[in-house]
């Protein structure tokens, strides 16, 4: 009852007339992740406005040298990943971001040096979303991943022990991750 719902809704955003190309298979998706997201309607705004806010002032501030920095948001949660070029840097990086009080916790993961490849970073993170996104027991719109040099930060929320622990295992399943850090909550479905 609930996915025809979901359908109903995702079919009646698609324009009836008009030359607006759409895909219903996008839209369909769309309104099925979001079904799937625990966060509330507030909690997703904040998260957008954390990240958001968190580049701008990153932008403007001149110290901060952020080129390899991923902020990695889920329910005011932040985890910063990526790479940085000294560990001045890393720390003016996580100074700057921690400004917003929304944040409910912080965990600094930068790496620290010239340790990761655009290129393969990427391939490997479209790797992992593959992997969780086609994993059952894992519902991968709760979580956030980055990946630099093989090493894997991974980050949302779990359901349970259980799925965190899959989750964690279809990471390190993926060739090329060299390390996996974890900062998955285990918190129960709303």
């Amino acid at each position: 009852m609930r996915f025809a719902l979901i359908l109903a809704a995702a079919l009646a955003a698609i324009p009836a007339a008009g030359n607006a190309q759409v895909n219903p298979f996008s839209v369909i998706g769309r309104a099925v992740t979001t079904a799937m997201d625990v966060r509330t309607k507030a909690e997703v705004a904040a998260d957008t406005e954390i990240a958001a806010g968190a580049s701008k002032r990153l932008l403007d501030d001149k110290r901060a040298e952020w080129a390899g920095v991923t902020v990695l948001v889920f329910a005011q949660h932040v985890v910063l990943a990526g790479a940085v070029k000294s560990a001045e840097t890393k720390k003016v990086v996580e100074e700057v971001v921690r400004k917003d009080r929304r944040i409910r916790s912080l965990k600094n993961e930068l790496l620290v040096g010239d340790v990761g490849s655009l290129a393969r970073d990427t391939a490997l993170e479209a790797e992992i979303n593959a992997g969780l996104t086609a994993a059952k027991g894992i519902a991968s719109v709760n979580m956030r991943w980055c990946a630099t040099g093989g090493h894997v930060v991974l980050m949302g929320i779990a359901g349970t022990k259980d799925e965190a622990s899959l989750a964690v295992s279809k990471v390190r399943s993926v060739k090329g991750v060299k390390s996996v850090k974890s900062h998955l909550r285990v918190e129960s479905r709303k």
